[in-house]
């Protein structure tokens, strides 16, 4: 009896730490950076004719939309629809989710457009919480060398920040690009991150590189202004005068007079020594909401950027 009695106490104060313990490792493991970059880099792309011209690289934050994912099935398809219309060559992704209805957006995308990929968890963790997102590259062309870092400081105990890199083997030579996501929590966090994400592009790339995503900073805060003494804008390059603006769609069901804010979204040309490269045309795309059976459908809650870069000068 006093042996049942000691059991039944030792359980009692077991039982709260193994809960605690639970409960820790799940708070530690439910919204962390990825430890690997999935995909398929090579290999899975189809060989469709191409539209003559330059290298096309278009960047678009696609809305993951947590939780309720709006419109988001449909989204990904006027995405993938709009993207083989433009015939992009690259095309760097923000906040592309992984859902327990829709499955990995990466992969769907990917296979719809039939381009090789790379995908890079930034946050949540489907196998805890049935939800992620991060950051991908598709390619028309090989890649390889796929990298990736987690950008410093982090803005929250349940919120990250990365940057997602490779290599793409194009007809033109090999060209390093790079796509992230900053914090729009704190501003002096996201001028450190920036100089984060210089750093580590510099020690990653010796060839032309560009760099895109959804800065969450305005064209004239520090950190831009930092970026642009060294990286070319390529929108302000080819539109010196014109606003730009990217950001933000407050409702995805609104028509075309929906106004846009700010500018927020960026793609930089790095030139590394000795290196050619030159932007030929630069546009805001997914800059109009697509007309669906019940009206309008905004693709996300930023536009794109599909800018044609000309290489071997």
């Amino acid at each position: 009896m006093v042996a049942k009695q000691r059991i039944h106490s030792t359980w009692k104060f077991l039982l709260p730490l193994v809960a605690l313990s639970l409960l820790v490792a799940f708070l530690l493991n439910a919204s962390e950076p990825g430890d690997t970059v999935e995909g398929c880099p090579q290999g899975c792309a189809v060989q469709t004719k191409r539209q003559p011209g330059q290298l096309r690289v278009l960047s678009l934050n696609m809305l993951h939309g947590h939780p309720d994912f709006e419109d988001l099935p449909s989204r990904l398809d006027l995405i993938a629809a709009e993207i083989r219309q433009l015939d992009a060559d690259v095309v760097l992704l923000q906040e592309i989710p992984w859902t327990r209805a829709a499955g990995n957006g990466a992969a769907y995308l990917a296979g719809e457009l039939g381009y090789n990929h790379l995908y890079y968890r930034a946050n949540g963790n489907r196998r805890l919480i049935f939800f992620e997102e991060g950051e991908a590259i598709f390619s028309r062309f090989p890649l390889n060398n796929p990298r990736f870092t987690i950008l410093q400081p982090r803005p929250g105990f349940f919120e990250s920040r990365v940057v997602l890199g490779a290599s793409a083997l194009t007809p033109w030579g090999e060209v390093d690009f790079f796509v992230t996501h900053l914090t729009d929590k704190d501003p002096q966090v996201a001028r450190t991150q920036t100089e984060s994400l210089r750093n580590f592009v510099a020690a990653q790339t010796n060839s032309l590189a560009v760099v895109a995503g959804d800065f969450n900073a305005r064209e004239d805060s520090p950190q831009i202004i930092a970026l642009t003494d060294t990286w070319s804008d390529v929108y302000r390059a080819i539109h010196p005068n014109d606003e730009g603006l990217t950001c933000c769609i407050d409702e995805l069901a609104a028509g075309p007079e929906e106004p846009l804010e700010k500018r927020i979204d960026y793609i930089f040309l790095v030139k590394m020594s000795g290196e050619t490269g030159k932007v030929v045309n630069a546009q805001r795309v997914f800059d109009k909401p697509f007309p669906v059976s019940n009206g309008w459908q905004w693709a996300s809650d930023h536009t794109g950027l599909l800018v044609e870069i000309k290489l071997n000068d």
